[in-house]
């Protein structure tokens, strides 16, 4: 999988996870905001939609925090989501 698969793979599982348990973006943003994350608002919201490319690191981190909000979610890291080394992606 490329990176931008990864990041819509990524976005489709959070927006799912946190709309599922009743939450917003807002909500996501602020524990997000309260870890340590950098990305404004905005663009996380974008970024749930598809239309803004997040780096590794703060895709990563939302899913963290949406793992942490949402008990049952299962968001991968974007490292999960790559194909081992020396494999052909199918």
């Amino acid at each position: 999988m490329d990176d931008r698969t990864i990041a819509r793979t990524q976005a489709r599982m959070i927006r799912a996870a946190i709309s599922d348990a009743g939450l917003g973006v807002r909500e996501l943003w602020g524990e997000y905001r309260r870890s340590g994350g950098e990305v404004d608002e905005l663009e996380v919201d974008a970024y749930l939609h598809h239309a803004l490319h997040l780096v590794p690191r703060h895709r990563d981190s939302l899913a963290r925090v949406t793992n942490r909000m949402v008990p049952d979610a299962r968001v991968p890291c974007s490292r999960d989501l790559r194909p081992i080394d020396g494999m052909s992606e199918t």
